[in-house]
């Protein structure tokens, strides 16, 4: 099975090769990311998020079995005064068909969210405040508030898990 991934972040490409070697076992899974535009802004809000993953996916595709597109962004829910920190994929085939899923969602400090809203990104402001270099390939804003408990690896993981749910049991 050929999966490409529309990135070039190496730790999105590990979070769905564990996600796909995990949910086809008997399978011999191949990784490869293309480096691919979003069209969404650097720090998407919103259905930015959503949109960025499928255009991804869609444009990842090419000669593979399944085309992969991941986007972190901030979303918020209707009733809910809070913005989560969202790491949404979306997962094409070749008939076209895309399933999507997101990991767990997280708040970000008020501090934060400020500064994403004047127009930087959470990799720049979690770098600083962290002083870890390009911590999006790292443990990621989620690794740093947690205090380790649990990391951007993961919590893409996750999301590419909730993608393929439809594709692992047809029920209909």
């Amino acid at each position: 099975m050929k999966v490409n991934v529309g990135t070039g972040n190496s730790l999105k490409v590990e979070a769905v090769r564990a996600a796909f070697t995990a949910a086809f076992p008997e399978g011999d899974v191949k990784v490869n990311a293309v480096d691919v535009p979003s069209s969404v802004p650097a720090q998407p809000f919103g259905e930015q998020v959503a949109a960025g993953a499928i255009k991804r996916a869609r444009a990842a595709l090419l000669n593979a079995d399944y085309g992969v597109g991941i986007e972190a962004g901030i979303v918020g829910f209707p009733g809910c005064k809070e913005r989560f920190s969202v790491q949404f994929c979306a997962i094409v085939d070749r008939d076209g068909k895309i399933t999507v899923g997101h990991g767990p969602g997280y708040t970000l400090p008020s501090k934060v969210l400020s500064k994403l809203d004047a127009g930087s990104d959470l990799n720049r402001e979690m770098s600083r405040i962290s002083g870890i270099d390009e911590i999006r390939e790292k443990i990621g804003a989620v690794g740093y508030l947690s205090n380790g408990m649990t990391d951007r690896l993961m919590i893409t993981r996750d999301a590419v898990l909730m993608a393929l749910i439809p594709r692992l049991r047809r029920m209909g």
